[in-house]
C-alpha cells in the first residue's frame, strides 16, 4: 500500500505515552499483586459505573464476577482502584464462595477524571482486570 501524500509515514502507529495516573495505576498494582502479569477479564468481571461523577458526592460500582471462571479451588479477592485518587486503593473485599454474594457494590468517592479498575485475583493466583473511565466534574461554588 502507498502512503498518501503529505501524511507522515507514521501516523496511525504513534503509541501514546504513560501518563501520571498511568504510572500511579502501575506502582498500586505492582504494590499490591508485586508486578505479576494482569489479563483482561472481560466475559469474567463485569464493572458498572456511571461515567459522569460529582468531585464530592459518593459514586457506585458494582462488579459482578463469574465464579465458576474466577474461584478455581480457593477464595479470591477483588480489588477496586481508582487511579485519579490519592490513595487508588478503594477496597479490598474477599471472594469465598457461598458467603459473599457473586455481585458487590460499592459506594466510593472519585477525585479526579480517572480509570476505575477492578482486579481480581483468582484462587490459581491469576489477575483480571477490567476498567471504565469515569469522568469527574467538579462542583460549583
Amino acid at each position: 500500500m502507498e502512503p498518501i501524500q503529505g501524511v507522515p509515514a507514521t501516523a496511525g502507529r504513534l503509541r501514546r505515552e504513560p501518563t501520571a495516573l498511568d504510572r500511579r495505576a502501575a506502582a498500586v498494582l505492582a504494590r499490591v499483586h508485586g508486578g505479576q502479569a494482569i489479563n483482561n477479564g472481560d466475559g469474567m468481571i463485569k464493572l458498572e459505573t456511571a461515567c459522569l461523577a460529582s468531585a464530592f458526592g459518593a459514586t457506585r460500582v458494582s462488579v459482578e464476577v463469574n465464579w465458576s471462571m474466577v474461584l478455581a479451588k480457593a477464595v479470591a479477592h477483588l480489588y477496586l482502584i481508582a487511579d485519579g485518587n490519592r490513595e487508588p486503593l478503594l477496597a479490598r473485599v474477599p471472594l469465598i464462595p457461598d458467603l459473599v454474594p457473586p455481585h458487590v457494590c460499592i459506594d466510593v468517592r472519585l477525585e479526579q477524571s480517572c480509570h476505575v479498575r477492578a482486579v481480581v485475583e483468582c484462587g490459581d493466583g491469576a489477575l483480571l482486570e477490567v476498567k471504565r473511565w469515569v469522568w469527574v466534574m467538579p462542583s460549583e461554588g
